[in-house]
């Protein structure tokens, strides 16, 4: 491996150190010399990567945010069937459908955003990004005449709203709901924004 190639490999063990002391210790435990020892480096060796802990904070954000989308839009493009599609994409971003660890860690370190322009942009894109793929599925069902909606943005946010918020208490450990009653609402309320009946509860679309 040359010098570039080890250089990568040794940024690549520090975010996934990172990563893992922030799920277990959330963001008040990521320190420099936990990291380094975390990744079995030194603490200079991580300074040498990452000048602070604010810098290497963002690598993981970023590398979450790339890991998260790439598994949602490869779920929102997994059907012919816009119906499909929509439930698809829906479970790639609730525990226990998708990876629960890269969902969790998202939610930790998007409360950057209150405090960090960069972050900010940062789920601002990732925002974007989710609301475009409920927008292409839509504009598919509508097309496809499975679905009716007198605003396909309008519709897409509401999805997008309407998931973040049943993911945010499933992470937040709320005892009322769990992924199955998530998925359930999702679906209810899908299928009313939608004009699409068979979506409501009809687990054979997924």
């Amino acid at each position: 491996m040359n010098g570039q190639g080890r250089s990568n490999s040794s940024r690549r063990r520090l975010v996934e150190a990172t990563a893992r002391l922030l799920r277990e210790r959330g963001l008040q435990g990521v320190r420099i010399r936990d990291v380094a020892s975390y990744a079995g480096m030194s603490a200079g060796s991580v300074l040498y990567h990452f000048a602070n802990t604010d810098d290497l904070l963002f690598a993981v954000h970023q590398d979450a945010v790339a890991n998260y989308l790439a598994s949602r839009t490869a779920a929102a493009h997994g059907s012919p069937d816009p119906r499909s599609r929509l439930i698809q994409c829906f479970k790639a971003g609730v525990p226990i459908f998708a990876d629960a660890t890269t969902i969790e860690l998202l939610y930790e370190v998007h409360g950057l955003a209150r405090r960090s322009h960069r972050h900010a942009e940062l789920l601002s894109e990732l925002w974007r990004t989710e609301v475009g793929l409920y927008v292409e599925i839509v504009r598919d069902g509508i097309a496809a005449g499975v679905f009716r909606t007198t605003s396909v943005e309008s519709a897409a946010q509401a999805l997008m709203a309407l998931e973040d918020g049943l993911v945010l208490h499933l992470t937040s450990r709320n005892e009322m709901i769990d992924s199955a009653r998530a998925m359930q609402t999702f679906q209810s309320a899908a299928a009313e924004i939608l004009h699409c009946p068979p979506l409501a509860g009809n687990s054979r679309i997924g």
